[in-house]
Parts: structure tokens; sequence; C-alpha cells
């Protein structure tokens, strides 16, 4: 680690006195992913000149990790053939997703010089949506039949030139179906090479569909405790292989797009975007914020005649909906880790929904009695100037029951509303956002001024 440290702290020097080639050959000394995170540091002119110093044998490892506004930059600083060789030799999954940040015409133009089979496999996994398993997979992978022996199999992994680590050898039928997995493991400690791999093949085997989502592509690979998993087709025909490199970068993408989601805002932020692009990501976000206090806002202005003569109900306005508020957050939050865990598939809508509206009503009754015996204190040792017009402790109860109340309906909304969004294949993160609490703030507020309404005001009359 110091080691490493010290040699970016060179690298560092050797930048700021412009000595390109001599940076270059410090950072090629360095992990690809490495290169490539302190490359994202530097503007892209700086980048460009590093890179093409870089050795030739790295460049498409380095490449998959950079930004694709790098890789834009590149394919119009070198010629369109020298990009071509570099994304040749990258793993096809690697390539499609370079080339599908980059816009139809630079990446046609790319794809059309590069080597014909890569460029079939890369056109192939570009149809696939990003998020989907056909969009994650890659199509290095080693098939055989099962008439094949085990010896050909160990011939052929020997033989094989593809960067991606080799776990398991899948045996395929005529039509190119999948009906069985070897492992390594397996074919290693088999004493008679010349044993079919029909023979020795696991027919038991766990595969997913092109068109099945990312993130139920991870939980079935966590579920199963699987390193790697074959990639079929609506047919059953084998197109390849996804394996947990890729799911941990699943697992990484969605979580902090759970993140940005519960911020208010988006991943697009990442990097060195303009203050005016920043603000066209938040504010729709935020907007809905400034609604919930226009509305909030004529709420209070609708009820404040009717609190004119018992104003001290006003001061608790904030500590109810800010309670509310929170307490829908928190079960909202908590439903979101469970949709995403896959655990809150085990419960019916039902056990979900009331359960968190007991807890929310468990913790409104304590929170309520404690607003209740501040209250009490509050107006024993504090009176407001103006006499009261009801009793103290009937003033205290029902702040009490009105908290109560706003937090019980506040945990039940902020649970059902995940649960109706995953159910309707919206991702419910963003119920955790600005929406849940405005919606909260909002009903907390009628809330509190119904629970008034009937048990108060009747009595100032």
């Amino acid at each position: 680690m110091n080691e490493e440290i010290d040699i970016v702290s060179h690298i560092e020097t050797l930048l700021n006195e412009e000595l390109w080639g001599q940076a270059a050959s410090e950072l090629s000394k360095l992990q690809p992913a490495d290169i490539a995170e302190i490359l994202n540091r530097y503007d892209i002119e700086i980048q460009i000149l590093l890179f093409n110093d870089l050795p030739d044998d790295i460049k498409p490892d380095v490449m998959a990790d950079l930004s694709p506004e790098f890789v834009e930059a590149i394919s119009e600083a070198l010629p369109s053939g020298e990009v071509s060789d570099i994304v040749d030799e990258m793993d096809p999954d690697d390539a499609a997703d370079v080339l599908g940040g980059l816009d139809k015409e630079t990446s046609s133009q790319i794809i059309e010089q590069m080597d014909d089979d890569a460029a079939d496999e890369v056109r192939m996994l570009m149809t696939y949506p990003e998020d989907s398993a056909g969009g994650i997979m890659t199509t290095d992978l080693i098939t055989m039949k099962q008439s094949q022996t085990v010896l050909e199999a160990l011939d052929t992994i020997a033989s094989n030139e593809n960067g991606e680590h080799i776990y398991q050898i899948y045996v395929i039928d005529e039509e190119e179906k999948l009906v069985g997995i070897v492992s390594i493991w397996k074919l290693l400690h088999q004493r008679n090479r010349t044993v079919s791999l029909g023979e020795i093949m696991d027919t038991e085997t766990f595969a997913v569909r092109t068109d099945m989502d990312q993130e139920e592509v991870a939980h079935a690979m966590s579920k199963y405790d699987l390193s790697v998993i074959p990639v079929v087709d609506a047919s059953g025909v084998l197109l390849g292989r996804i394996t947990h490199d890729d799911v941990i970068e699943v697992i990484q993408e969605e979580a902090e797009e759970d993140i940005f989601m519960m911020a208010g805002s988006d991943d697009k932020e990442l990097g060195n975007v303009s203050s005016i692009k920043s603000c066209a990501i938040r504010l729709p976000w935020l907007s809905i914020t400034l609604i919930g206090g226009f509305i909030t806002t004529a709420l209070v202005n609708l009820f404040s005649k009717h609190f004119s003569t018992l104003i001290l109900l006003v001061a608790f306005i904030p500590n109810v909906m800010a309670m509310g508020g929170n307490t829908g957050l928190q079960s909202s939050v908590l439903l979101v880790r469970e949709l995403a865990s896959g655990s809150a598939r085990r419960h019916s809508l039902g056990q979900l929904f009331f359960h968190e509206l007991r807890t929310g009503a468990l913790m409104g009754l304590l929170c309520g009695v404690g607003i209740f015996i501040w209250t009490i204190v509050m107006l024993e040792f504090s009176p407001p100037p103006e006499t009261l017009a009801c009793s103290p402790w009937y003033l205290a109860l029902v702040v009490g029951l009105a908290l109560f109340a706003a937090m019980g309906f506040a945990a039940g909304f902020g649970a059902i509303i995940p649960i109706m969004l995953e159910r309707c294949h919206i991702d419910p993160a963003v119920a955790s956002g600005p929406f849940i609490t405005v919606i909260n703030d909002i009903a907390a507020l009628l809330i509190y001024y119904a629970i008034t309404a009937v048990l108060i005001l009747p009595n100032l009359s």
C-alpha cells in the first residue's frame, strides 16, 4: 500500500513537470483499475497524453474503466482503426459497455473496423438493455458436447486465450441448448481422462434468461452462492455467462442509484458537471417539496382563523409535521431495503403494511405520551399570556393524540407506497425521497387540524 502511494505521489510530481512519458511509465506499474482511477482525476487532454504512452497490452483493460467522455475524446484524437484495435482486445461485455456510451455514429465506425467475430459479439450484446442479464453478460465461455472427453475439455481450456477466468465447461446439445455443466474442479479430479462429459456433467443447472433484470440476477447469485451463472434465451439456447465481478458492479450501481433517489439527485452529477446541469437534475425533485410547501401554507392559512383564540396550538405544528415525516421516511427506507434484498417477497403486502402500522402506532403512543407530559410542564411553568380557553390537560391530550395518529398514519403510508411501486415495476427508492416526506407533512397537518377541530373548537364556541 505504501509503495502504491509513493508511486502515485511520484506520478503527480512528473505530471506537474509535464514529463508525460515518464509519468506513463510509472503508471504502467499499477493495476489497470488503479491507472484508470488516477487518469479520471485529470482533464481529458492529459488523459489522452498519458493513455497514448501506456503499453499497448494494458490499454484495453484501462479503457474499460475510463469515462465515456474519455472514450469519445480518444476516438476523435486517434485514428478509428487504432481505437478499434484497442476495443477488439477488450472483453466483449466491456467493449459493449464502452461503445454503448458513445453516439451511434462513432460506435458504428469503431465496430466496422473490428474483427468480424468480435464485432458480431459486441453488436449482439448492445441489443440488450444495459440493466438486463443480456446487457451484463459476456460471451467468453467454453462450450462442448456430451460425447467429448475430459481430456478434450482440458486441452480446450489450455488453448483458451480469452482474458476471462474459466470456472465451468458448458455442455450443449446439437441445438446449442444448455444441458449440463462441468466444473473445472471436477475435471481435474477425473483420473480417467477418457470419460465423456455427458457422464460427469451436472444436469441440475440454474440459468437466467437474457431479459431478467440485473438486480434479480444479483439476488439469484447471492441466494444460490454462485460465482458464475449461465445466460440463455427463451428457448434455452446458451448465449453467455455472468461472473461474480459483474454482479458486484451491479450491486454497487443499484446501491448508488437508490442513494441518489433518496437524496433527490442522479448519478449524472458524478464528475465535473456544471452548476446549471446540477440544478436541472435536482430542481425537479425539490419542486415536489416546494409544491408541498405551497399546500401546507394554504392549509395553515385556511385554518388560522379557527385557531386565533388558541394560538398555542400553532406552536406544535412543526413538531407534529417533523415526527410524521421522519416516521414515514423510516418505514419507506426499511421497506426499500427489504424489497432490494428480496426478503420482503416472503411476506404478503398486508403483513408488511400492518407490521409497520403497528410499529408506527407504538412509537406514536410513546412520543404522544412524551409530548403530553411536555405540554403540561410547559403550561404549568411557562403559562401563555392569554387565558387558555380549555383545560391544559385537555389541550395536552389533544396534541398527544394528534401526534400519535400522525405517526401511525405516516408509518403505514411510508410502508405501502414502496410496496405498491414495486408491484407496479417502478423503483421503490423514489418513495424514500422528497415525495414521501411531502405527503406525510401534508397528512400530519391535516390529521392535526382534524383532531383539534373535532375535540377543541366546539368547546370554544
